[in-house]
């Protein structure tokens, strides 16, 4: 079967629309599910084998077809002949977002947590800056800038 899987784009392989919404999306990998899942070809170890490379395929069509940004860079990819979607596209089309405050930020999650962060220190309520700091740092643990920023809180902190 890995020669279908290196024939197919995404939308062939769901059966639906380069236009389809989620929810013809959703329906569309229900019925490939149904017709490929694993379990179904049980018996046939060869078959069931042959199954589970396609079944993989269609839940990462699934997957990349339900996320926006993914079927984007997908789709982008789709006009050059690129049938497959590769998540280290995702790293060179991220954008990363300097909210007030100073700090960039690649995560939604991180930048929400780092906003309300923002608004305690500036109201001087430290012990809620230093929450949502952290918690901006459980999304982001790589970023330098967070840490730097949590230290100045805890600095505050102490001096109080």
């Amino acid at each position: 079967m890995s020669d279908a899987t290196d024939r197919y784009d995404y939308y062939q392989l769901l059966g639906v629309s380069p236009i389809a919404n989620a929810d013809q999306i959703r329906a569309a990998f229900h019925r490939f599910a149904r017709d490929h899942h694993p379990d179904n070809f049980l018996g046939s170890p060869e078959e069931s084998a042959q199954h589970t490379e396609y079944y993989q395929l269609g839940s990462e069509a699934y997957r990349v077809l339900l996320d926006p940004t993914k079927r984007k860079l997908y789709n982008e990819g789709l006009e050059r002949g690129v049938l497959r979607y590769s998540e280290d596209r995702t790293e060179e089309k991220r954008r990363t977002v300097r909210p007030a405050g100073g700090v960039t930020l690649r995560s939604g999650k991180a930048r929400a947590f780092f906003s309300r962060a923002h608004r305690a220190m500036k109201s001087e309520d430290w012990a809620q800056a230093k929450l949502n700091l952290q918690l901006a740092l459980q999304n982001e643990p790589d970023n330098e800038d967070l840490k730097a920023k949590l230290e100045e809180v805890l600095e505050r902190m102490k001096s109080r």
